[in-house]
């Protein structure tokens, strides 16, 4: 089997393994919620799971990334997700008959938001351990285009089940996702980087945490990226946030419409995840980057610029809004890979998580009563032209600019067997 074979078959049975695992976990989250605002009624308490779905990602994960470092990839992701899949099967009996505690299900909720602090950057890490250098943007892509097909099937999937079945079936479907997804784990062989000269057997974690931030740091451009990022992110999410309501309150429009503008949203996510690939093979990284931003912010804006007749251009925006997405998104994982030393990667990926996780909830915060002053079709504009201003800016940092994707092959980095 020549190299090319190896490394596409690893990817393929991994990919197929976790699109069954995460389709599974968004299936069971979107039912956890359908079942507490059908039981509660209540916003408060659908706002505490959605803290209780990141807080515990976003305090866990600067912690879990020296952990990755030392263990095994694979192994840590088949942990993770047997975690996962053990929160499923005390679900399972929580709703045996019984009503379970809303406390209860936020607990399940929580831990499995644990899972995932060290899941994601467990299996961001180890890809360009088995795939080559030249193939990360493509791959990156891939998994994108994974992450928006399971976003848009997934709550779909748990909706019909609801409906027809039971909650115990969408939880069952999971406990099967993910026991599919370890076992793919376990048919595959992933090295692991060869820890440098030197290192203590005993873990100080102050010490490693420390060097994966200087790690960061010391990659000048990779850290006003992830700077511009984080700031196209805190513009970008309450937007997300206020899609339904710029339908409603706007566009005059109903449920149906809102559903059309998130399909829609997420049909080009999927689209311009596919294209990535083609993209890379023409233009650097930054180049797509910055376009994709530049792109995104100038849709928004001219969102917020259509008069209340014109929803169904703004259907057609939100698109084109979806095709921007990957094009900032997927490339930024690819540089990591190719750019950070692998054998600290995962504390990398774990710092820029929860960076993006933690300004999250920052921009809902502020953005929701500006745009009750503004309007939110204003907010839209303002917000565009801030996000756009931002991708423009990108060009005018010496750093981010001199940015270009000549990773080292992973069969040229030291590796070790999993133990």
């Amino acid at each position: 089997m020549t190299q090319v074979k190896k490394w596409y078959r690893t990817f393929l049975i991994i990919f197929s393994g976790q699109a069954f695992s995460l389709l599974g976990s968004s299936a069971v989250n979107f039912a956890l919620v359908w079942w507490l605002t059908a039981q509660t009624g209540s916003a408060s308490i659908l706002a505490y799971a959605s803290i209780a779905a990141i807080l515990p990602q976003a305090v866990i994960s600067p912690f879990a990334g020296p952990f990755i470092d030392r263990w095994s990839r694979r192994a840590t992701m088949i942990v993770a997700d047997m975690v996962i899949a053990a929160t499923s099967v005390i679900l399972l009996f929580l709703f045996q008959g019984t009503t379970p505690q809303v406390a209860a299900i936020m607990a399940i909720i929580a831990v499995r938001s644990a899972g995932a602090a060290f899941h994601t950057p467990a299996s961001q890490a180890a890809v360009p351990m088995y795939v080559p250098a030249e193939r990360l943007m493509q791959v990156a892509g891939w998994n994108f285009f994974l992450a928006s097909g399971v976003a848009m099937v997934g709550p779909v999937l748990g909706a019909f089940l609801m409906t027809t079945m039971s909650i115990q079936a969408v939880i069952a479907i999971d406990i099967a996702g993910a026991v599919i997804a370890v076992a793919s784990l376990l048919s595959v062989r992933i090295p692991h980087p060869q820890r440098p000269a030197g290192t203590p057997e005993v873990m100080n974690f102050a010490k490693e945490f420390l060097e994966g931030w200087r790690e960061l740091v010391q990659h000048r451009g990779l850290f006003h990226l992830t700077l511009t990022i984080a700031v196209v992110t805190l513009l970008y999410m309450p937007l997300n946030a206020l899609f339904p309501l710029m339908t409603f309150s706007h566009f005059k429009g109903d449920a149906a419409a809102a559903s059309y503008v998130e399909v829609g949203f997420g049909a080009g996510m999927l689209v311009g995840s596919l294209g990535i690939g083609i993209l890379s093979s023409r233009l650097s990284a930054v180049r797509i980057i910055a376009g994709g931003i530049l792109v995104l912010g100038a849709l928004l804006g001219l969102s917020g610029l259509l008069p209340a007749s014109a929803f169904w251009v703004f259907v057609v925006l939100c698109v084109l809004m979806g095709m921007s997405v990957p094009a900032f998104s997927a490339p930024l994982t690819a540089l990591f890979q190719g750019a950070i030393d692998p054998a600290k990667l995962g504390r990398v990926m774990s710092l820029y998580m929860t960076l993006a996780l933690l300004v999250a909830p920052v921009g809902l915060l502020v953005a929701g009563p500006l745009a009750e002053i503004t309007g939110v079709a204003h907010w839209f504009a303002i917000s565009g032209a801030l996000i756009a201003t931002t991708g423009l800016i990108m060009w005018l940092v010496p750093s981010i600019s001199a940015l270009d994707v000549k990773p080292a092959s992973p069969q040229d980095v030291d590796v070790e067997s999993e133990g």
